[in-house]
């Protein structure tokens, strides 16, 4: 019986990969109404913090870059996510959860935070669906946005897996 190939897969991004990441980085989590285009993703890339999700086109037989996750991990295992992107107008939620939880599980953090617009709707419901985030604890206001920050840790995941309520973070 042959194998079948999946058709995704997910990898550390390489400096060949920046022209294909800018048509996906028009509208981001950091910039969900398009506007405000990084240029490059150098940095991440050189530090290896910088995730691409990749679909195979059966047409032609080749990868394509979908979506893209750049964090940043510290010595003591706490993860920041500063900026997530698919391809299309609106963010897709199951390329943002696959990448989310590539990174919870194979880097292991002991939490995970990272912010997102209070407007920006359907980042929020995406973050808010993957088990373990919660609202910590009051929004951020950066002129003229109010900014909802997300926090992970294991044990909101280990409680959120039993099927429980999360209760909200308090500084």
């Amino acid at each position: 019986m042959a194998q079948q190939e999946l058709s995704y897969r997910i990898r550390t991004a390489t400096a060949e990969d920046g022209p294909a990441l800018r048509p996906i980085s028009s509208s981001t989590l950091s910039h969900p109404e398009g506007k405000g285009r990084r240029e490059a993703y150098k940095a991440a890339i050189e530090r290896e913090e910088l995730l691409v999700f990749e679909r195979l086109d059966p047409r032609v037989h080749d990868w394509h870059i979908s979506a893209f996750i750049d964090f940043h991990i510290r010595v003591d295992d706490v993860l920041t996510i500063h900026d997530i992107g698919t391809e299309g107008d609106t963010p897709h939620s199951g390329m943002v959860k696959q990448l989310i939880n590539e990174l919870l599980t194979s880097l292991a953090p002991i939490e995970a935070g990272l912010k997102v617009r209070r407007d920006a709707t359907q980042w929020n419901e995406i973050i808010a669906s993957i088990p373990g985030f919660v609202l910590d604890g009051q929004a951020e206001y950066r002129r003229p946005h109010w900014i909802n920050v997300w926090k992970w840790t294991r044990e909101a995941a280990a409680i959120a897996a039993r099927g429980q309520r999360v209760p909200r973070f308090r500084r």
